[in-house]
Parts: C-alpha cells; structure tokens; sequence
C-alpha cells in the first residue's frame, strides 16, 4: 500500500471515530431513545416514556404509553449499534387488557395494568410455585399504572406464561388475583 492510501485512510478512521464519539457525546442518550421510539411510531404520535430497563451490554427495554389518549402500553427492545439505537421488536397491550405475555429474542416478558391504587406490589407465583415481585411502574403525576417482569432465562419462560398474578397489600393480603389472558406466547 502506498503512502498515500495509508494517510487517506488513517484520516478516514480517524473522521469516523471522532465523529462517533462527538455524536456520542453530544447527543443525550435518552433523547436519542425518545427518537428511535418515535421513529417507529410516527412523529406526531404523544409518547410518554415510563422506564427503561437495561438487559445486556448494549440492549434496553422501553417502557411506554402511546396513541390516541394514550391507550396502548407498549414494549420496546433497542439495540446499540454503532449508530445509535435501534427497534429490534416490541408488543403492546390494550387499556382493556389486564396482563400479557410474550418472548422477546432471549427474553420472557409479562406486563399488565395496575389494578388499583389499594395494593402495595403486585406478585408473580411462578407454575413451579416460585413467588417473584413485578416492577411497578408510575406515571408522571406518580400514579402507580403499570407493572413489569422480565426473565432472561430461555427455560424459565413457561414457568410466568402459567403463572398466578396478585395484587397485595401492604399486610400482605392478597385483594385481586390478576386474571390470565387468552393470548398464547408469541415466539
């Protein structure tokens, strides 16, 4: 290789680099989530961004409300890529809806609605008989809303499509069970 090519590429890399690491450094990284998010929904679509939740070196979980009156609740999975954020998959769930299921690439994701504002955590007794506790969700105004439980483990997926749901109390009583949708896993 010539001198020449060997300083026209090392000015390539050197641009590419630079400009991957002011492009990185400059743009907030939650904005840069809020964009990807709007991207796959249309700008002119309101999206109020609930929780992010981090499930591997460069890959997130998006929790958001989004569409007419906000009445979707919706699951996002983003990549990092060398670019930026990236929609890789996501599911939602109606107003109507009081719990849904479903595997996203390595991951075994269960959401729902919160019941009331009478219960103090929400419950997941697994069909091995295994009790975990869902991550709670608040709105802006700090309303409970929503609820999350993720598992990353392939073979702990069908023990939460078969699991029992509880809202309870802060005396641990137990005032809803949370009923099982009709919806099959989607794989």
């Amino acid at each position: 290789m010539s001198k020449k090519w060997k300083i026209i590429l090392g000015l390539v890399v050197v641009l590419f680099v630079g400009g991957y690491v002011m492009t990185n450094i400059t743009q907030d990284e939650a904005q840069e989530i809020e964009k990807e998010v709007n991207r796959v929904h249309g700008e002119y679509t309101t999206i109020e961004i609930f929780h992010i939740e981090k499930v591997g070196s460069n890959r997130i979980l998006v929790f958001y409300k989004w569409g007419v009156l906000g009445k979707r609740f919706t699951v996002a999975e983003l990549k990092k890529t060398l670019f930026g954020w990236n929609y890789k998959s996501g599911f939602s769930i109606d107003f109507r809806e009081k719990r849904r299921f479903t595997a996203l690439n390595e991951l075994g994701i269960m959401v729902g609605l919160v019941p009331s504002d009478d219960y103090h955590e929400i419950k997941i007794e697994t069909s091995s008989g295994d009790m975990q506790t869902a991550t709670i969700l608040e709105n802006e105004r700090g309303t409970k809303t929503y609820w999350f439980y993720v598992v990353e483990e392939v073979g702990e997926f069908q023990e939460i499509f078969n699991a029992s749901v509880y809202a309870v109390t802060e005396d641990g009583e137990v005032i809803e069970e949370i009923e099982k949708p009709d919806n099959e896993p989607l794989y």
